[in-house]
């Protein structure tokens, strides 16, 4: 991990919204929570070849973020309007928008970083400038006083999650631009250090950190209960977020069971397969973060990790493979031999990285194999993930490759 280097700037032109007036530390050095060093070093000895195909941001996605760049996309001030439940989301306002400039975000701000490309990382800085000029999603309502949840906001007051969440609402922006700021940190922040873009945009993402839950609990969902804002945070700080990753380990081996299945998340009925998903998700990016952070992992964990990849692909394949696990119906319903889980894994926009990781962490794995001719194909999504801020994935298929040079 490069070092964090903070440069006070006292005098900073006045820009937009009232909370770019006060004077802050500007981090101008990269902060990288996640990929390990071991993983950086292999990806230096990827191919171009491999980068190309793993890396390249896709035209449609630069030229959006060049619509933002430029002023051409109106910026949303809130998101108001989702059901506990989520189900209604093309129904609130700016809600499609603003999730399809996240993942577009990562796609480009990883293309940007992967190549070095001025250019590129020129147009997503201006677009982040934007929407920190404009003060994009600060009036969504906040939901945490002192880092404590409001009681003023609520969540399923109704059975079958029809009723409007602002708890929701909340979550959802909070989530959102976190992955903004993964992104910026990770591969804009050093781009022309002394630009009061800088500024603007770090005071803007400073007003959401302000507003996150205290990670407290680690549970998984919700960036495994807080913990990446907090641990980003720390950093931002220029403060240690060992405590924070060592508490995150702890929890975390005792919620992956031997058998790979994953507390309350292989359990839910008919969704049980993308629930256990998102957990393995959050779980290996845990893992690697304490790699990236010198923590030391539980011995058992990754035998456990190897397990829940093959829970996941075996339940990929067939759906009844999960049935033991999902007909406890834990806030869900079954039905025997049947998971809600359409996605074609090399087609997965968002959520997919954990599958790069496997595969580089567990190379002679069984499942390994089968992970690979799903995701190494033409058509792959490595470059981006919304739920991440940028291409992870990509990150560990290029050095995958370079683990044999």
């Amino acid at each position: 991990m490069r070092f964090i280097i903070l440069l006070l700037l006292f005098s900073t032109p006045s820009y937009g919204a009232n909370f770019n007036k006060k004077s802050t530390p500007i981090i101008n050095e990269p902060i990288n929570f996640i990929v390990p060093s071991d993983v950086l070093s292999d990806f230096a000895k990827g191919s171009d070849a491999d980068k190309r195909k793993f890396c390249s941001t896709s035209s449609n996605s630069l030229n959006l973020i060049r619509d933002y760049a430029s002023g051409g996309k109106e910026v949303p001030q809130l998101i108001k309007g989702y059901n506990s439940r989520m189900d209604n989301g093309r129904d609130v306002p700016f809600a499609d928008e603003t999730g399809l400039f996240i993942l577009r975000m990562s796609e480009v701000v990883t293309d940007a970083w992967v190549f070095n490309d001025d250019e590129k990382k020129e147009t997503a800085l201006e677009a982040l400038h934007q929407w920190a000029l404009q003060g994009g999603l600060l009036k969504t309502k906040s939901c945490t006083r002192n880092g404590m949840l409001d009681q003023g906001c609520t969540e399923w007051t109704q059975p079958d999650g029809q009723d409007l969440s602002d708890t929701k609402d909340f979550s959802t922006v909070q989530m959102w631009v976190m992955k903004l700021a993964n992104g910026y940190y990770f591969g804009l922040a050093d781009f022309k250090a002394g630009d009061p873009r800088h500024k603007v945009i770090q005071n803007w993402l400073g007003e959401f950190f302000k507003r996150n839950k205290k990670a407290n609990k680690v549970y998984f969902g919700l960036d495994h209960g807080w913990f990446y804002p907090a641990i980003l945070d720390r950093l931002r700080h220029s403060k240690s977020p060992k405590s924070l990753v060592k508490k995150l380990l702890k929890d975390l081996d005792k919620q992956v069971y031997d058998d790979g299945s994953m507390k309350d998340r292989t359990t839910r009925g008919n969704r049980a397969l993308w629930y256990h998903h998102d957990a393995v998700k959050e779980a290996m990016v845990s893992i690697e973060s304490a790699r990236a952070t010198g923590v030391e992992i539980p011995a058992r964990l990754n035998d456990k990790m190897s397990n829940a990849g093959a829970v996941f692909v075996n339940g990929y394949f067939d759906h009844s493979s999960l049935d033991k696990w999902a007909k406890e119906a834990h806030n869900a319903v079954y039905e025997p031999g049947k998971q809600d889980f359409r996605n074609k894994l090399n087609r997965m926009p968002n959520g997919h990285s954990w599958f790069y990781i496997f595969s580089y962490r567990n190379p002679n794995d069984p499942i390994t194999k089968q992970l690979d001719d799903m995701i190494r194909q033409a058509d792959n999504q490595a470059v981006k993930d919304g739920q991440i801020g940028f291409g992870l994935g990509c990150i560990y298929a290029v050095a995958k490759a370079g683990q044999s040079r």
